[in-house]
């Protein structure tokens, strides 16, 4: 208990220097290689504005059917998005960054289990466009490769393997500033 009470504390002290906002996400992604259909996420986003020009990006999303497979994953990613300079106003802005995204599936039947992690680097390019000075929406592109590697294990055997894609997705959200 004593080590939630500091982490909130923290939280609320750093989150408290300067503007914050707390947002809902959809994500599609598409990797270019044969067979491949596309991929729908949703998920959470917590951004905080190191400066009037500079932020920075923590999301979580959960992929209900991991491309098609019936498989459930959990991904993440870290962003630092900067501003264009020059380029929007109190309305709205036009941003570029990038991101690092990581993702991990785990099926398993019977004694059989195969577990993926993913690494996603990836460029990123949106724009951000505020309603009221509270809220917002955005819109994002996204393009960079996959690095995967999967793991499974049947009764005394198991086997690994390691694939590089290269993908682009959107990302749209609706996002709070505090």
């Amino acid at each position: 208990m004593k080590k939630i009470i500091l982490a909130l504390t923290a939280l609320t002290a750093v989150s408290t220097a300067g503007a914050d906002s707390l947002g809902l996400r959809a994500n599609y992604s598409h990797f270019f290689v044969a067979n491949s259909t596309g991929n729908f996420t949703f998920g959470v986003e917590y951004a905080y504005d190191l400066d009037s020009k500079s932020a920075v990006r923590v999301g979580v999303d959960l992929d209900p059917d991991v491309i098609g497979s019936g498989v459930f994953a959990l991904e993440g990613d870290v962003a630092y998005l900067r501003n264009f300079d020059g380029v929007g106003n109190a309305s709205y802005n036009v941003y570029y960054g990038g991101s690092l995204g990581l993702g991990v599936a785990t099926a398993a039947s019977g004694s059989a289990r195969l577990t993926v992690l993913e690494v996603s680097p990836t460029a990123v390019v949106g724009t951000r466009y505020f309603l009221t000075p509270e809220f917002g929406l955005s819109a994002e592109a996204n393009v960079g490769p996959t690095f995967a590697f999967g793991f499974a294990s049947g009764g005394s055997q198991s086997a690994s393997a390691r694939e590089t894609a290269f993908g682009a997705g959107v990302r749209f959200g609706v996002n709070y500033r505090f």
